[in-house]
């Protein structure tokens, strides 16, 4: 089934641009011109203020790029074209997250540094997926789904491309996973990470430079969970004054992380005594991301380094966040890997025509049609109990 799943296309030259390359791809500053090419992307007038704050901002990337030589701006918006491509997000990246980009690439071009990306995730399996506590296909779905989107970069940039799945399992114990459970996840991540790029490099003959780095390994847990506790008023407070709309979104995504018979058992809690333990976990999360970032802000703001994401931090959400760009998990799929459950979706002859990570909801209307076959790739089976048998719907 996997014969020649590792081998990655060359792809196609990417002929349609959008407004935003096409106008940092101009010689000239024609503002006619551009605000014409982005009317007509956005189907605005003209006049429009869309139309003109977008025109606005383009104009100051384009500034950004003048010292660079013509091989060198060619180079970086190319890359930049393949990063911002719909077919692989689905949705426009957010103006902070393009400017962010468009900065990292600059200055790992013009002083021939490696380029980064860092794919910052939860770092464990979430329990309403049958296969928790450990990967399945889904995290393999995800690496495939990365090294070929990255993959016009890996194999022509020469000062190297590094891609780090960045795991921040040291805040999930606030959802009352034990820790056993997490760790569980991370061997067998680090191990799966393992066998895809050495499979990349028998398929391809392209060494990819993949690395899973842990949050709880770049300090000291004591000195996070002090800091944490210094935000959690503060994080309190904001959660008390959203709209309630607003904090049964918080709610909803607390809700479907935290495990009631998990670490303690919250079983026979009452129902008020479960949601505040649930919207705590939520405030510490919050809590975690602002003084991870204090402990690591070296590690996030390395000048070569683009932040990648999932769906998780996307609007409307509890947490929106615009400083990286956000990706779809597989060519057919939005559900983040972590998250989900993945299965294989295969013709008669068994052969591969989709990768699915399904979430929850999703799961549980297509249980009926999900059947398991054996997993003949004994190397790929001795990673986890979820690779003995793979998950598929045929078509």
């Amino acid at each position: 089934m996997f014969e020649d799943y590792f081998k990655i296309d060359k792809p196609a030259i990417n002929t349609n641009d959008s407004a935003l390359i096409k106008c940092l791809r101009f010689k000239d500053e024609n503002i006619v011109l551009f605000t014409n090419w982005i009317a007509k992307e956005l189907n605005l007038p003209s006049d429009d203020t869309r139309v003109i704050d977008r025109l606005n901002f383009i104009i100051e990337q384009r500034q950004k790029l003048v010292k660079l030589s013509f091989d060198e701006k060619d180079q970086l918006l190319n890359y930049l074209a393949r990063l911002l491509s719909a077919k692989f997000s689905g949705n426009k990246q957010a103006n902070l997250a393009i400017s962010l980009t468009i900065d990292k690439l600059l200055y790992a071009i013009s002083n021939k540094q490696p380029i980064i990306f860092i794919f910052g995730f939860g770092g464990y399996k979430n329990y309403n997926s049958p296969s928790f506590p450990e990967v399945d296909l889904a995290e393999l779905f995800h690496m495939k789904y990365m090294a070929t989107f990255l993959w016009p970069i890996i194999t022509t940039y020469k000062y190297g491309v590094k891609f780090e799945y960045e795991s921040e399992e040291i805040s999930i114990q606030f959802n009352n996973v034990p820790q056993k459970s997490t760790d569980r996840y991370t061997k067998s991540f680090r191990s799966l990470l393992n066998y895809f790029t050495n499979k990349i490099y028998e398929a391809n003959g392209v060494k990819l430079d993949f690395e899973f780095v842990i949050a709880r390994e770049m300090y000291n847990p004591t000195n996070l969970y002090n800091k944490m506790k210094d935000y959690f008023n503060e994080m309190k407070e904001t959660y008390n004054n959203l709209p309630e709309t607003e904090q049964q979104v918080w709610f909803k995504r607390a809700k479907t992380n935290f495990l009631v018979n998990g670490e303690t058992d919250y079983t026979n809690s009452s129902e008020s005594e479960l949601e505040n333990l649930i919207i705590n976990a939520r405030i510490n999360n919050e809590c975690f991301l602002a003084a991870d970032y204090e402990l690591r802000i070296d590690f996030w703001e390395r000048p070569n380094a683009i932040s990648l994401f999932g769906t998780w931090g996307k609007s409307p959400c509890a947490s929106p966040t615009d400083g990286g760009l956000h990706l779809k998990s597989t060519a057919a799929s939005n559900t983040d890997f972590w998250i989900g459950t993945g299965v294989l979706i295969i013709d008669k002859n068994n052969k591969i025509v989709q990768e699915q990570i399904l979430s929850q909801t999703q799961y549980a209307e297509k249980e009926n049609c999900i059947f398991t076959i054996k997993n003949n790739d004994s190397e790929l089976a001795s990673i986890s109990k979820n690779f003995k048998q793979l998950k598929c719907i045929k078509v």
